[in-house]
């Protein structure tokens, strides 16, 4: 699933959408791990608190909270470069992730 999830994230034209949508997937991926966001949860809490569980991709984890705030609640440009920060972001998590589970 998140294979096909990061080709979609690819085909996003808009790089703000995309960057919402790979940290939505995120969320997403990290929820079916038992870390799910807890409805109260800013974004920054929710960090902070799977950052717990996360050891290599917690530069990643942090970098794709910081471009979703900055997509999700500001009007600053989000450009392409920022967008595949992003997929490779959800890549890392992804790849960690499945380690856990191998391990």
């Amino acid at each position: 699933m998140l294979d096909e999830t990061l080709d979609d994230l690819h085909r996003e034209r808009d790089p703000r959408r995309a960057v919402i949508a790979a940290y939505a997937r995120m969320e997403r991926s990290l929820g079916s791990y038992g870390l799910a966001r807890r409805p109260a949860e800013a974004p920054l809490e929710y960090l902070g608190r799977v950052l717990a569980q996360l050891t290599g991709s917690a530069a990643a984890a942090r970098r794709l909270t910081a471009l979703f705030e900055r997509a999700k609640f500001s009007e600053h440009s989000i450009d392409a470069r920022m967008k595949e920060d992003a997929i490779a972001a959800v890549g890392a998590v992804r790849d960690e992730l499945r380690a856990l589970t191998v391990a």
